[in-house]
């Protein structure tokens, strides 16, 4: 895969989680907002076994069409797995990992304050 936008990362990366049925995945633009990535994509499995598998297809698939990884957690346990793509950051949750933390609700907050400050 040569130099291909974000946006095509993010593409590929969220059809990959929905290739093994990951529910609710959503994308969020969190450029500005942190130094540490431009996209997260968070998206739940129906526990750990799922969770993995869909952890691992993306791993997976990502080296063969050459998407660099640059680092994964919690793949073992599968309550959290987090995959760093570089500008893209995953997080694949079981269910009851994701309601209790609400990391998306946490970004949303981040990312009006940031979109605020732009408009002024």
């Amino acid at each position: 895969m040569k130099e291909n936008t974000i946006e095509k990362k993010v593409e590929i990366i969220t059809q990959l989680a929905k290739d093994k049925k990951a529910g609710n995945v959503i994308v969020l633009d969190v450029e500005g907002t942190t130094d540490l990535t431009d996209r997260l994509v968070i998206c739940s499995g129906d526990g750990d076994v799922h969770t993995r598998t869909i952890g691992k297809h993306l791993i997976e698939n990502a080296k063969k069409m050459n998407i660099p990884i640059h680092h994964t957690e919690g793949l073992e346990n599968g309550l959290w797995i987090l995959i760093d793509f570089g500008g893209i950051v995953m997080h694949i949750f079981d269910k009851e990992t994701r309601d209790h933390y609400k990391l998306e609700d946490l970004w949303e907050e981040l990312i009006q304050k940031r979109n605020k400050h732009k408009n002024h």
